[in-house]
C-alpha cells in the first residue's frame, strides 16, 4: 500500500499516445552521418595475410575465458580403448559436430570450428578450485535442471557458500541427456545473483558465449547492475532492449532511466501508457511520479522488493518500510544494508544477514556498526543492555564499546558477551569475524582464565593458530595445578581436534571418555555427545563403542527435520558411485557378443588407471540440498554425519571438516 500526495499524470489523448510511441521509437533510430554509418559506407581494404611469429613464453595465446580458451579447457583427455568408453560419456564430450579437415594445395587445413555451448562456460578450472570438467559425469541433465535451482543460496554456512560458489563458477561439460529448454548458465547466474555474489555474476557473464543475445542473461545482468547501484550501465543495457514492447520489465527500466536523466515528461508519458495498458505496479508508478514532481512518497509496505524498485527508491529518497527486511535473498539484503534511505535498524539487520551469507564485505558491517550513535548512558552500561536485549543494535553497541576500551579485562568482557550473544542468536561466526581485531589485541593473562576457552575457539575458527598459542600455553600451565582449568582443557580438546589444530596432535578419540565424564551432568549433555560422536565418526576418527552404549536408553525420541526420502536415497546412491572412482560399464558393452573385446574392457576397468570420478558435483549438490538453509548448525546428527561422509567420498575433506566445526560450535561445544 502506498500513501502519496503526488498528483497522477493526466491521461493522454489518442494523438498524444501515438506521439509518445513514435518518440520512444525514434530515440533509437540510426542517426544519418554517424560514425557507424560512415564506416559501413567506406570500402574495406584487403591485403595479404601476414605470418606472425608466436611470442616467447606462450604470450599471444587465447585470452582467459574466451571461446577458444574454453575449448582448450574442455578438450577431452586421452580416450580409453574404444570398448571401454561408455557411449553416453563419449556423446557428452562435445556439443557440436565438426567436418573432417581437408588439405588444400598450399598445405592449409580447412574445417569447421566447433560451436561452444554456453552452459559449459565458467571461470574456475580444477586447478583454480573448480570441480573439474567432468563434474557432472554420470548425472542426468534432467536431474540437474530440477535440483540446481533449489540450491540453498540463503544458507549462512561459510563452507556451504564456498562449495556453492565453486560449483556455479566451474568450467565443465554439460550433463548427459537432452535439454528441456532450460539454460543451465542462466540458472547459475541467477543463483549467484541471489547469493549476492555480484562479482561472480559479472565474471561468469563475461565468459559466456552469446550472452548479449540471450534475453534471460541480459535481464539478469541488468538486475545485478541495479542491485550494485550501477544505474549507468543498467540503463545502457535497458536502452538496447526497449524495442520489445511486450516485456513490461524493459519498459519500466527505460522509464526509470528517462527519469534518472531528468526526462520527466517522457517518463510520465511512459507511465500513462503502461497504466492504460493495464499495468499494476503501484510502487513503481508512485516512485516515478515522485521523481517527476519532487514530492516525497511514503511506502507503507514492500515485502519482496525487486532490484529495480530498490534502485528507484534510493534515487527517490523514499524511506524503506519495515517489512522490506522480510526478503531472505542475500543480494537484496546487501542492497538494503548500503541504502541511505533505510532506517538504521533495518540496515543493521540486513547487513548482519548479508555478511553472514557472504554478500557484504566484513568492513562494511564494521563501518555500519561504528556509524550508529549511542547515548552516554548506553555507552556507560553496554553489558547491562546486552544482558536484557539482543539484536543488531546491541551488537553495534558492544563493538563500539570494544573499540574505545583500553583495559584488557574490560575488552574481554565485552567480546565474551558479544560471542555469547552471537551463539544464542545463531550468528556466532559473523560475530567472531567482526570482533577479531579486538580479540587479537587482548594479551593472555592469568586474570583472564575464564575467557581462555572462548578466545581459543574464536581464534581457531578464524584460522589464527599462532595467536591462539599463547592462550593454549596459559591454559596448560594453569591446568597443572588448577582443577577448573584442567576440566576446561578436557572439554575444549574435542573441538580443537575437529579444527585440525596442531595443539591436538597428541589427543585422540580414545580420550573421549574423559570428556564425557566432565560434561555428563550438564544440561543437554546426551545431545551434545550424540552430535560430537557423529562428527568424529563421519571424519574417520573411531569412537569407542562403549561411549555409544552409554547413550542407549530407549528414550529421548525427538522430532527432527530430514530431507525427502527420495533425495536421501539418491544421496547415498551417488556417494557409493563417487567412491568407485571409475566409469561404470555401459549396458551396451555388457551385452556385447564380442567376448574378446569384453574381456579386454573388463581387464582395463579392473586393473587400469582410474578414470574420471562419476557424480562428483551431484554428490555435493545433494548434500547441500539435504542440509537446506539451516545448514550444519541446524542439522540432526544423522543428517550431518551422512553429509560429511558424502563430501569426503567426493574428495572434499577440508570442506567436510569445516562443516563439522560449524555444527559443533553452533551447539556450544
Amino acid at each position: 500500500m502506498i500513501d502519496s500526495p503526488v498528483r497522477p499524470y493526466r491521461r493522454l489523448t489518442a494523438l498524444g499516445r501515438a506521439a509518445a510511441v513514435l518518440l520512444v521509437a525514434g530515440l533509437w533510430a540510426p542517426v544519418p552521418g554517424s560514425g557507424a554509418e560512415a564506416q559501413q559506407d567506406k570500402p574495406i581494404r584487403l591485403a595479404p595475410l601476414e605470418k606472425l611469429t608466436p611470442l616467447p613464453g606462450g604470450v599471444g595465446g587465447p585470452a582467459a575465458g574466451s571461446p577458444e580458451h574454453i575449448r582448450q579447457l574442455l578438450k577431452p583427455a586421452e580416450p580409453l580403448p574404444p570398448a571401454a568408453v561408455p557411449p553416453a560419456a563419449a556423446a557428452a564430450t562435445t556439443t557440436a559436430t565438426t567436418t573432417t579437415p581437408t588439405t588444400t594445395g598450399t598445405g592449409v587445413q580447412v574445417g569447421n570450428l566447433q560451436s561452444i555451448d554456453p552452459d559449459t562456460a565458467g571461470t574456475l578450472t580444477a586447478k583454480q578450485g573448480g570441480f573439474g570438467a567432468d563434474m557432472w559425469l554420470g548425472t542426468e541433465r534432467s536431474i540437474v535442471e530440477r535440483l540446481l535451482p533449489q540450491m540453498p543460496v540463503n544458507a549462512s554456512s561459510a563452507a556451504m557458500r564456498d562449495l556453492m560458489r565453486r560449483m556455479l563458477l566451474s568450467t565443465a561439460r554439460v550433463p548427459e541427456g537432452d535439454s528441456h529448454g532450460t539454460s543451465l548458465v542462466a540458472i547459475r547466474v541467477k543463483l549467484l545473483a541471489a547469493m549476492g555474489d555480484l562479482v561472480g555474476v559479472n565474471t561468469l557473464l563475461n565468459v559466456t558465449p552469446g550472452r548479449a543475445t540471450d534475453p534471460e542473461l541480459v535481464r539478469l545482468e541488468t538486475d545485478a547492475r541495479f542491485l550494485a547501484n550501477d544505474n549507468a550501465r543498467a540503463c545502457a543495457i535497458a536502452g538496447g532492449q526497449i524495442r520489445d514492447p511486450n516485456v513490461p520489465y524493459w519498459q519500466k527500466a527505460f522509464i526509470f532511466c528517462q527519469a534518472l536523466a531528468g526526462q520527466h515528461e517522457k517518463a510520465g508519458l511512459g507511465v500513462s501508457l503502461m497504466k492504460e495498458a493495464g499495468g499494476k505496479d503501484e510502487v513503481f508508478f508512485a516512485l516515478i511520479e515522485s521523481l517527476g514532481v519532487g514530492d516525497p512518497v511514503i511506502l507503507s509496505t514492500l515485502p519482496d522488493p525487486t532490484p529495480l524498485q530498490l534502485a528507484l527508491a534510493r534515487v527517490a529518497k523514499a524511506k524503506l518500510p519495515p517489512d522490506v527486511i522480510s526478503s531472505n535473498r542475500p543480494g537484496v539484503l546487501r542492497t538494503i544494508a548500503i541504502s541511505p534511505n533505510a532506517p538504521v535498524e533495518l540496515r543493521l539487520e540486513a547487513a548482519e544477514r548479508a555478511e553472514a551469507a557472504g554478500a557484504l564485505p566484513l568492513d562494511s558491517l564494521r563501518q555500519l556498526y561504528t556509524s550508529v550513535s549511542f547515548s552516554e548512558d548506553e555507552v556507560a552500561n553496554p553489558l547491562s543492555r546486552a544482558e536484557t536485549e539482543g539484536g543488531p543494535m546491541t551488537r553495534a553497541l558492544l563493538y563500539h564499546t570494544s573499540l574505545i576500551q583500553t583495559v584488557p579485562t574490560a575488552q574481554a568482557e565485552v567480546v565474551g558477551r558479544a560471542l555469547a550473544l552471537g551463539r544464542e542468536e545463531g550468528r556466532y561466526a559473523s560475530v567472531v569475524r567482526v570482533f577479531m581485531p579486538v580479540l587479537k589485541r587482548i594479551p593472555p593473562s592469568a586474570e583472564l582464565m575464564w575467557f581462555v576457552p572462548d578466545a581459543i575457539r574464536a581464534l581457531l575458527l578464524n584460522g589464527e593458530a599462532i595467536a591462539a598459542e599463547g592462550w593454549f600455553a596459559l591454559l596448560r600451565a594453569s591446568a597443572l595445578f588448577n582443577k577448573e582449568s584442567d576440566q576446561a582443557m578436557t572439554r575444549l580438546m574435542p573441538i580443537v581436534r575437529l579444527m585440525g589444530s596442531p595443539e591436538a596432535a597428541e589427543w585422540s578419540t580414545s580420550k573421549l571418555p574423559d570428556w564425557w565424564e566432565s560434561v555428563k551432568d550438564t544440561q543437554g549433555a546426551p545431545a551434545d555427545a550424540a552430535l560430537l560422536y557423529s562428527l568424529f565418526d563421519a571424519l574417520g576418527d573411531p569412537v569407542p563403542p562403549q561411549l555409544w552404549n552409554d547413550l542407549v536408553t530407549g528414550t529421548g525420541r525427538k522430532s527432527v527435520t530430514m530431507p525427502h526420502p527420495a533425495l536421501w536415497l539418491r544421496l547415498i546412491e551417488a556417494t557409493e558411485a563417487v567412491r568407485k572412482g571409475r566409469p561404470e560399464m555401459s549396458t551396451k558393452m555388457a551385452r556385447s557378443t564380442e567376448a574378446a573385446a569384453d574381456a579386454k574392457a573388463s581387464d582395463a576397468l579392473a586393473n587400469g588407471p582410474p578414470g574420471p570420478r562419476r557424480r562428483v558435483a551431484e554428490t555435493v549438490l545433494l548434500s547441500l540440498l539435504a542440509l537446506g538453509e539451516a545448514g550444519p548448525a541446524g542439522a540432526d546428527p544423522l543428517l550431518i554425519r551422512q553429509v560429511l561422509i558424502s563430501l569426503r567420498a567426493a574428495g572434499f575433506e577440508k570442506e567436510a571438516r569445516a562443516m563439522a566445526v560449524e555444527a559443533a560450535l553452533a551447539a556450544g561445544l
